[in-house]
């Protein structure tokens, strides 16, 4: 390509590191062609992601690493999923401006998707969470999925099959591990105190119980701080960085999150039990003692 215009020679360099034994002749374009091919590309780009902005220089060498081989370039570069890949670039990249055009255009196609699925007793919108967190944000310090988009099809299409797909994988889990909330039976008492682990053997069932309906009365978005703090490690920077919020908001939430799951489950544990005072305060003292260790205990 020698010394041809900027956008061709990005994308010249960026296509011959990504694919080194790719053959040199797929680049049948002259400079000037490619450089207006990549040109129009951008400004489709533009008009269909309007409010989404990243320099030619970080999405160029994106594209080049992608786009298939199997379709001339030319061809390849004038399809809607190099459109796409722009949109999805930016997300994998973590801008605000495509993140939030990810979820007001194409959040409901994995909706959608979802909704044709048996979820058991998970709700559709905490099921649509996950997946968007998966998707657009990644878990354990691994890449977001929306990075493995090549623009082999519409971003649409592609959505639609990860969505499900990661969705099956987490209820498979959920359901094999028959923890679709969080669990106490399997913990050994560790007060130290044999009247607690008494007191813990008798009403251990009870206490399942009045925990998972103060979870499941929760709001989706305290469940997901929960989970997201307790069984994805996310601390308070991670977490105000996800929701895009202050650290010191990111606290409150979870603070109060966490204070109205143990007062759901002592104000249910009232209502069951019919107990002496001193042995509901007994009990009331359990909870809390337990409550962290049950939220961590869930998969």
């Amino acid at each position: 390509m020698g010394d041809g215009p900027a956008l061709a020679r990005c994308f010249s360099s960026a296509w011959k590191a990504a694919r080194p034994d790719a053959p040199a002749d797929w680049l049948d374009l002259d400079a000037d062609s490619l450089e207006a091919a990549l040109a129009t590309l951008l400004a489709a780009a533009h008009a269909t992601w309007a409010e989404v902005k990243i320099e030619p220089d970080v999405f160029i060498p994106y594209l080049a690493a992608r786009i298939g081989t199997d379709v001339p370039l030319i061809r390849a570069l004038s399809s809607r999923a190099c459109t796409d890949l722009y949109l999805a670039c930016a997300c994998a990249r973590g801008d605000r401006a495509a993140l939030a055009t990810f979820d007001k255009a194409l959040l409901r196609d994995v909706t959608a998707a979802l909704s044709r699925i048996d979820l058991g007793s998970t709700t559709l919108e905490d099921l649509r969470d996950r997946i968007r967190h998966r998707i657009l944000i990644g878990e354990g310090g691994s890449l977001p999925r929306i990075a493995e988009y090549a623009g082999r099809g519409d971003l649409r299409g592609w959505l639609r099959v990860v969505a499900v797909r990661e969705a099956l994988g987490l209820l498979r889990k959920q359901k094999r591990e028959e923890r679709v909330h969080l669990e106490l039976a399997q913990l050994d008492p560790a007060s130290g105190d044999p009247e607690l682990a008494r007191i813990e053997r008798l009403y251990h069932e009870e206490f399942k119980t009045a925990f998972r309906e103060a979870l499941a009365s929760l709001s989706p978005r305290e469940r997901n701080l929960l989970r997201q703090h307790y069984q994805q490690g996310l601390g308070i920077d991670e977490l105000g960085a996800l929701y895009d919020i202050h650290r010191a908001t990111a606290a409150r939430w979870l603070a109060r999150a966490r204070e109205r799951l143990a007062s759901g489950t002592r104000q249910r544990m009232r209502e069951r039990l019919q107990v002496e005072r001193g042995e509901l305060d007994d009990i009331l003292r359990l909870i809390q003692s337990r409550l962290e260790i049950t939220l961590r205990s869930q998969a």
